[in-house]
């Protein structure tokens, strides 16, 4: 028998553990062929009705799926994903736009629903905020779920031996509910990132998995042999025996240290030198709010808003955005949850007024604060909503996208506005509720000092201040290695703010993708960060780092880098000297 060639494969690690088994190969990716039809206007009802068929088995095959995440006692927020999919399948600008599309063109449903999912995510790659972004994927999966019932092509149906490694393009957050967990060990696929619904299932179901890995789908051939490293992101096919030995080993490890985290995982994060760090969430949906909390949240560092605003018809009523936000403030209090305003690009939010607002550079456009205060009414109805939850908890508000001192002084001003408003119609709210913004423009991190005698705290977003700071898309395939956290440069500007926010009595927090990662942890703290907010799966691991650490020592090492002059450095400087421990130049035991 030929001996099968061994390949490492590096992606994106999604959910946290290591499985072995066997590949298995499944097709999962989008149906590029499909029929180009015109009708004549007598087929016209039964296309239509055809397509509503196809959406029918769709909600059926979902459905299937959601008892599937029940039966295995799922946290009901995480199951709430599988909800959004149903509701986009009664989406007017999905569902009402393809019927709209065969009626007034005279074309075939398959047609008709590619060039209605084009248009969505043609609108979503306007949002700049990549949390939000990312869920483009979950439409079009819902999408090509329809797609592949009109062409008749079935979906989900796997069959499995013990200790299967799924190989797929994608998986939908559907396709990833039914996997069974008895016989499926973890899942690749060639697209994806951390932030995906289908990776929030996994790491509900605690099924290893690594994503964006290119071509791995084309690459293993079914029955190979699979070590997934889900959490470094490494895929090795084919290993040696010495591979399988000391990843077994370390699957003993992990396993043993998860244990102990959860255990861990409520109790205060306190340096070896006595040092108290406050470690929040941050949420997406108000479904999410108790997963949060049980992985051991000290409240809410953010909470995204955009989605009221996204997959429905106009703009979210006051009503609306008070019950979301008292019903996070609620569960969260006596902690905080910082409650961030609208931060969507013009384009997407004027579509979902049904108006064309063509911007040749969203990114650096009509979006967040901007866009505010721009439309001040619905500013003024989303500001409503808040300080009326502001009523019932712990409440905070944060400004996103700042860039001077006249943006923030308006949008105070407008606060105001709202809050004289509430009390002459007698309406409850906290009058003393602290006011914050997002620093994640450099003209913000440069006058920090400025900025901090305007607002009660500062919350760095270094998703955007990296990409701002270093002037990169971190979608364009051809510069994204230039994103990197520990460049000089954004080193300097966060320490700009945090002795900015610092000299002036104000704390400062970090809510962005630098504060879910350990190695980051020593770095922040030495330079004075007051609290990190991070994803709930990533809250444990931060804590646990923290305890970990001598205060002292991490000034020290802030100092050490900040004589380095490139990232690659600094990044060597951590991973060899400081993580490993190797010289003992930090004390992590």
């Amino acid at each position: 028998m030929t001996e099968r060639q061994v390949h490492i494969l590096n992606g994106v690690p999604a959910s946290a553990g290591i499985a072995m088994g066997n590949a298995v190969v499944i097709d999962t990716r989008k149906i590029d062929r499909y029929p180009k039809i015109r009708l004549s206007e007598d087929l016209i009802d039964d296309e239509i009705q055809r397509f509503y068929q196809a959406v029918n088995a769709s909600q059926n095959q979902i459905e299937e799926a959601k008892s599937a995440l029940e039966s295995q006692n799922i946290a009901r927020e995480h199951i709430f994903i599988l909800d959004t999919h149903l509701l986009m399948l009664t989406d007017p600008a999905l569902v009402d736009r393809v019927e709209e599309l065969v009626r007034k063109d005279c074309i075939n449903a398959e047609w008709a629903l590619k060039v209605a999912l084009q248009e969505i995510e043609k609108d979503f790659s306007l949002i700049e905020d990549d949390y939000i972004r990312s869920r483009v994927a979950d439409t079009s999966f819902v999408g090509e779920r329809v797609l592949r019932n009109l062409v008749g092509k079935k979906t989900g149906e796997f069959h499995l031996q013990e200790n299967s490694i799924i190989f797929a393009h994608d998986l939908s957050p559907a396709d990833t509910a039914m996997l069974n967990k008895n016989v499926v060990s973890g899942f690749a696929t060639d697209v994806g990132g951390v932030t995906s619904h289908t990776a929030i299932i996994a790491h509900s179901l605690e099924i290893p998995a690594v994503v964006g890995l290119g071509n791995a789908s084309t690459l293993v051939t079914p029955g190979d042999r699979i070590i997934l490293d889900g959490i470094s992101g490494v895929v090795i096919v084919n290993p040696s025996e010495s591979q399988i030995d000391e990843y077994q080993n370390r699957a003993r490890s992990f396993q043993s240290m998860e244990l102990q985290l959860k255990e861990k995982a409520k109790e205060p994060a306190i340096t070896k030198d006595g040092t108290y760090v406050k470690v929040k969430g941050n949420l997406e949906f108000k479904e999410e709010v108790h997963t949060v909390l049980d992985h051991g949240a000290e409240g809410i560092g953010l909470y995204r808003t955009e989605f009221l605003y996204l997959n429905r018809a106009g703009i979210p009523k006051e009503e609306q955005h008070y019950h979301a936000y008292r019903t996070v403030v609620e569960a969260v209090s006596p902690y905080n949850t910082v409650i961030r305003t609208l931060d969507l690009g013009g384009d997407k939010f004027y579509a979902a007024l049904g108006e064309a607002k063509n911007e040749r550079n969203p990114v650096m456009g009509l979006r967040a604060i901007r866009l505010c205060l721009k439309e001040i009414d619905i500013f003024k109805t989303q500001l409503r909503g808040i300080l009326r939850a502001s009523a019932h908890g712990n409440t905070s508000i944060m400004f996103p996208m700042i860039s001077g001192m006249e943006e923030l002084q308006r949008a105070k001003e407008i606060l105001e506005e709202t809050k004289l408003d509430l009390t002459r119609e007698g309406i409850p709210f906290d009058e003393n509720i602290r006011v914050g913004i997002m620093i994640e423009i450099p003209s913000a991190a440069v006058i920090a000092d400025l900025l901090a005698e305007e607002v009660d705290f500062f919350s760095l977003g270094t998703n955007d201040l990296i990409q701002y700071a270093i002037a990169i898309d971190r979608g364009n395939e051809y510069v994204n290695y230039l994103y990197e956290p520990l460049h000089p440069a954004v080193l300097r500007l966060i320490q700009f703010t945090i002795d900015g926010g610092h000299n002036a009595g104000i704390p400062v927090s970090m809510c962005g993708e630098m504060a879910g990662r350990e190695i980051y942890t020593p770095i922040l703290l030495g330079m004075g960060i007051d609290t990190l907010s991070t994803n709930a799966f990533a809250i444990s691991h931060i804590k646990e780092m923290a305890r970990k650490l001598n205060l002292e020592k991490c000034r020290t090492i802030v100092e050490h880098i900040f004589n380095m002059t490139t990232a690659a450095e600094i990044y060597d400087f951590m991973t060899n000297e400081i993580m490993d421990n190797s010289n003992n130049i930090f004390d992590l035991t």
